[in-house]
């Protein structure tokens, strides 16, 4: 019997108890007094009423998978405080007959007197997660009303000093000014974007010193400082909330719901430009929902810039298309390159049409079949060894895993080793996936007949169609000097 033990704790302070070490022994002892073997542990330092958790993806992914026969432990609670959670978990287990353990008694799958308690713990486990989320929440409501600012990141234009907010002594608050003012004389949120990260000026995730800031202001965060109204001097807290305690997507609340405290620090928008601010931004909303959807041209999703990787964007005054980040961010991010969409529609068409001449060979289809057989055969022999080097690794794990439950090994020793491990098994998974997609593209390209076929039915038209680029064209490249590299998707076919 293989034994897979899952481990949580909400968070890396909480108590012996309640330790990943204790619920691991836990588990130990277990196996142990039951003579089975241990599969893994699964591990997570989260909260319970999430899904978003990588050791309970893995755990679930590999209960798919058959890959152990129990699933154990210390109790419900530690598996998930989510009903529908819960249940999932338990489906899948039964489905690919997983048996599921806590170790408080309280719950095993193969012993018909308790399942029926099963929902009542789910229930009782979520229950008091949502309790103490309500008293959570009803803190910060009393500390919002304390005037306090309660969020993790002052507004760009400000600092927190004692837990309020104070304008900053430098260039951010000529910015948002900046970008009032401009807004009333015109300019779109995008346009605004593209002037301030062409003037250097820092975005505000870089101002606060975020790892993963951007590089380029987006119309997304200068719309944010157009409509927050901490510019105006007033603390609003409390504008949005999460669903419940399972359902971690964020809700507008209701104005009622907010929690306004006016004049509770200094403002730099004056109450006059921030009101026509939002006039003309609710104008433009409902002349935005009046509108007519965009129209998707024949190469959008299809042609890309080779030189910073965005899409190209379709502009009818160009009757053709740009680079993406030139257009979203100007000089900072690429350049102004630009393709002709019937320049495009013109390469694509002949070198289908010549395609279609080099197929139409009788003993072209023998050949091809022929060597993609010797491929196939190759590919498949590699993949035979790929697996047997899979299944090596896999006891060099477990048997690492032996050591330090024995303790013969350190645990820097044993994650050292299991490290070396995956980095090799994840080289062989990226391998293993590079044949299967070539096994595949040799099979789908070895049927000249079947693309030749195809070819003169849609070239009969002397068009190009969406369906076409669909069927035979994988990607298009636009280079600085405006060259043009079409990836198609039969390319490997010899010949081609």
């Amino acid at each position: 019997m293989k034994i897979a033990g899952y481990i949580r704790v909400s968070t890396n302070n909480e108590g012996q108890k309640e330790s990943p070490e204790n619920q691991k022994h836990m588990i130990l002892d277990y196996i142990t007094e039951n003579h089975c073997d241990l599969y893994d542990f699964y591990t997570d330092v989260q909260t319970g009423t999430t899904d978003n958790r990588e050791g309970l993806k893995r755990l679930i992914q590999d209960a798919e998978n058959k890959e152990f026969d129990v699933i154990v432990a210390k109790e419900l609670s530690r598996l998930g405080r989510n009903v529908e959670l819960l249940y999932q978990l338990k489906r899948v287990a039964e489905t690919k007959g997983v048996r599921l353990i806590t170790l408080d008694g309280k719950v095993d799958t193969q012993d018909f007197s308790k399942q029926a308690m099963f929902g009542l713990y789910a229930w009782i486990y979520e229950s008091e997660s949502q309790r103490i989320s309500d008293r959570i929440k009803s803190v910060f409501q009393m500390k919002y009303k304390s005037g306090k600012f309660m969020g993790s990141i002052p507004p760009y234009g400000y600092y927190l000093q004692e837990g309020k907010l104070a304008v900053r002594d430098d260039y951010t608050v000529d910015i948002v000014r900046d970008i009032y003012n401009k807004y009333l004389e015109g300019w779109g949120h995008d346009k605004i974007a593209r002037y301030l990260t062409n003037s250097d000026f820092p975005t505000p995730s870089q101002v606060v010193g975020k790892a993963n800031a951007g590089l380029y202001w987006q119309g997304s965060t200068v719309k944010k400082i157009l409509q927050n109204p901490h510019y105006v001097g007033d603390l609003v807290q409390g504008r949005e909330t999460t669903m419940n305690v399972t359902n971690k997507t964020r809700k507008v609340n209701n104005r009622k719901e907010w929690t306004t405290i006016s004049d509770a620090h200094k403002p730099i928008i004056s109450r006059e430009v921030f009101e026509q601010v939002q006039k003309l931004l609710e104008q433009k909303a409902k002349r935005g929902r009046g509108g007519s959807r965009a129209k998707k041209h024949l190469f959008t999703n299809i042609a890309y810039c080779s030189e910073c990787g965005s899409g190209m964007w379709y502009r009818s005054n160009r009757s053709g298309y740009i680079c993406g980040s030139y257009a979203k961010h100007g000089n900072k991010a690429c350049t102004n390159h630009a393709v002709k969409e019937q320049q495009l529609v013109e390469i694509i068409l002949d070198d289908l049409k010549k395609m279609s001449s080099s197929l139409d060979h009788p003993d072209l289809e023998s050949k091809i079949e022929k060597k993609v057989k010797a491929t196939t055969k190759k590919n498949e022999s590699r993949l035979q060894s790929i697996e047997n080097q899979f299944h090596k690794q896999m006891e060099l794990k477990r048997y690492a895993l032996q050591k330090f439950i024995c303790e013969d090994i350190s645990k820097q020793d044993y994650d050292d080793f299991v490290s070396m491990i995956q980095d090799k098994l994840q080289q062989l998974e990226l391998e293993r996936a590079e044949i299967n997609k070539a096994l595949a593209e040799n099979h789908a390209t070895s049927k000249i007949s079947a693309i030749l076929e195809q070819l003169k039915e849609f070239l009969t038209f002397n068009s190009l169609t969406s369906e076409m680029l669909l069927r035979f064209v994988d990607k298009i490249e636009i280079k600085e000097n405006k060259d043009v590299k079409i990836s198609y998707k039969f390319a490997q076919v010899e010949g081609l």
